[in-house]
């Protein structure tokens, strides 16, 4: 049970729980289009495991919405501004995830916050994806190939081949990820 004060983290999951009963798709359905075992969604569902950035994405995708829409409450028709104060942070199984972008699916910009030794498992999703690092340095994992990225770096690939973030030093690093839903 949540103490006083604490905050919620199971609402991701509620939320995707709802997209999913709103089409009226079993597990299974959800499972097969995003490639995770319906086990899998079911503890997301439920709050017992924090999704990936890479996961969040794919689930959005086949949802047909956007990342910022599927964990932030607060979107508009015409444009979205995201004030600093208003930024809502989500754990996720790479560290701490902001949505910084608004309601339109194609383009989804996070600020992400890696804890040090952080290793999220390997994420794969239509669209391309871009990683800047604003402070500390991550691996970054693409196919077979390890890349180092330290800060001031980006990197930019197909984020349809298997791919994970990983820090290897002793602070957080915080990057900036840029994903669109299509590959252009």
């Amino acid at each position: 049970m949540k103490e006083p004060g604490q905050r919620d983290d199971t609402w991701i999951g509620r939320r995707v729980g709802e997209y999913r009963r709103d089409r009226n798709w079993t597990l299974a359905a959800l499972a097969e289009k995003v490639g995770l075992s319906t086990t899998q969604l079911s503890r997301i569902e439920s709050g017992t495991r924090q999704p990936s950035v890479g996961t969040l994405i794919e689930i959005a995708h086949a949802f047909g919405v956007s990342l910022s829409r599927l964990v932030d409450e607060q979107y508009t028709a015409t444009y979205q501004l995201v004030r600093i104060a208003d930024r809502v942070a989500v754990p996720s199984a790479n560290g701490i995830l902001t949505s910084l972008g608004g309601d339109f699916p194609a383009l989804q910009p996070v600020h992400l916050s890696i804890p040090p030794a952080a290793e999220a498992p390997d994420a794969h999703h239509g669209g391309e994806e871009w990683l800047y690092v604003l402070s500390g340095a991550v691996d970054v994992r693409i196919g077979g190939d390890t890349v180092s990225v330290a800060e001031g770096d980006a990197i930019h690939f197909l984020s349809g081949t298997a791919h994970r973030v990983h820090n290897p030093g002793g602070a957080p690093a915080e990057v900036l990820i840029v994903s669109t839903s299509a590959a252009g």
